[in-house]
C-alpha cells in the first residue's frame, strides 16, 4: 500500500490537543473567570466606599457651616433637591440647608447650601436616628443632641458593609459594627 506524503501532513494536522495545552487553557480560563468575580467586589467596594466618603463630606461641611454661620444646618434625605422627604433610604440623595427659623423645614426662603444626586450603584445607606431618621440637624455649636449610626450596605455582598456612627457631639466615626456593637443587617436581595 502506498501512502501519499500529503496525506500524512494532513492526518498530523487533525490530531487535536495535547494534555499541555488543555491545561494551560483551563488554567487562563479559570483565572479569568477568578478575575471577573474580583473585579465586581472590587467595584462594590468602591461604590461603597465612595458613598461613604461622600457623605461623610457633606456631614462635616453641614458641621462646619452651623458653627461657621451661628444658625442650624439641616441634611435632609431629598430625592428632588428641594424638599425633605420622609424614610430612612439616603441612597435618593440628600441636601443640606440653613434652617433660619429652627422648625427642620425647608421653608422656600432658606437657602440649599449643598445637594447630593441619588447614590448610583449597589450601596444601600439607612440611617437609625432618634428622635428621627431622615434628617440631621446641626446646632451653632457643631452638636446635634441626638446619635444615630449610618449603615452602608452592598447589595448582595454581606462581608461589604460599614458603620458611620453620628454623636450628640457631632463627632463622626467609621465603624464595623453599630455603635451599641450590634452586626450591621444588610439585606440578602
Amino acid at each position: 500500500m502506498n501512502i501519499s506524503p500529503y496525506s500524512t501532513r494532513v492526518a498530523a494536522r487533525v490530531r487535536g490537543f495535547t494534555l499541555i495545552e488543555l491545561l494551560v487553557t483551563l488554567s487562563i480560563a479559570a483565572i479569568l473567570a477568578l478575575l471577573s468575580t474580583s473585579f465586581s467586589d472590587l467595584s462594590q467596594r468602591n461604590q461603597l466606599i465612595a458613598a461613604f466618603n461622600t457623605l461623610v463630606t457633606d456631614m462635616n461641611y453641614a458641621r462646619s457651616e452651623a458653627i461657621k454661620t451661628g444658625e442650624e444646618m439641616v441634611i435632609c434625605i431629598s430625592s428632588d433637591g428641594i424638599n425633605c422627604i420622609r424614610g430612612d433610604d439616603w441612597r435618593q440623595g440628600w441636601i443640606i440647608y440653613q434652617d433660619s427659623d429652627g422648625d427642620r423645614r425647608r421653608d422656600q426662603d432658606e437657602t440649599i447650601k449643598k445637594h447630593q444626586n441619588e447614590i448610583l450603584g449597589s450601596t444601600l445607606i439607612r440611617y437609625n436616628g432618634r428622635p428621627v431618621d431622615n434628617f440631621i440637624r446641626f446646632q451653632a455649636s457643631g452638636s446635634t443632641q441626638y446619635n444615630g449610626t449610618f449603615s452602608f450596605c452592598a447589595l448582595g455582598k454581606q462581608n461589604l458593609k460599614r458603620a458611620l456612627i453620628l454623636s450628640n457631639t457631632g463627632r463622626l466615626r467609621s465603624a464595623s459594627t453599630k455603635a451599641n456593637g450590634h452586626p450591621i443587617v444588610c439585606p440578602t436581595g
